[in-house]
């Protein structure tokens, strides 16, 4: 999503309505992501003494891959959004990255980046399918959501084997 900085400048403090359909480029960004669809931007932008801004909310859906069934599910996601730009050549103090203003190169300003930033940092380190997700089954790898595979799975910490020992005498 571009935006031109003069035809901000032109509005004279009013606010430009944007809506639009954004294509990311979130592919190789986040483990479990298999594929983006476009996102769609509601908001605006407006210019205010040097300062350019862009708000509003992301709204769009991922296709993600359970991290234990590994069943693509799809994963839906609003995020608000609250950039500021600024023309490089009126900066005049030391831009660091705390202040949030991006420097903007030649006339226009492209908020994209921004935006996939923004879903990325929304999204949880693990995903799954749902809360009651049972997963693969380690010993022969069947889907446990989709049918019980039989396998009897029990693996005792070694440092609690002896409490095991311990109540195994007492029940005799």
């Amino acid at each position: 999503m571009k935006l031109q900085k003069n035809a901000l400048i032109q509005l004279h403090g009013r606010h430009l309505p944007l809506d639009e359909t954004v294509e990311l480029n979130l592919t190789r960004r986040h483990l479990q992501l298999v594929e983006a669809k476009p996102a769609h931007f509601t908001g605006e932008a407006f210019a205010a003494t040097g300062l350019f801004i862009v708000e509003g909310r992301l709204t769009g859906e991922l296709t993600m891959e359970c991290a234990r069934c590994l069943k693509h599910f799809p994963y839906s996601y609003t995020v608000g959004i609250k950039e500021t730009f600024m023309d490089e050549k009126a900066i005049e103090f030391e831009v660091n990255d705390e202040m949030e203003i991006h420097p903007i190169e030649g006339e226009e300003m492209d908020v994209t980046p921004y935006l996939e930033g923004a879903v990325l940092l929304e999204l949880p380190h693990t995903l799954v399918c749902s809360d009651d997700c049972k997963g693969l089954c380690p010993e022969c790898g069947t889907n446990r959501n989709d049918k019980d595979c039989g396998c009897v799975v029990e693996r005792i910490d070694p440092r609690l084997a002896v409490l095991g020992e311990l109540f195994g005498k007492q029940d005799k």
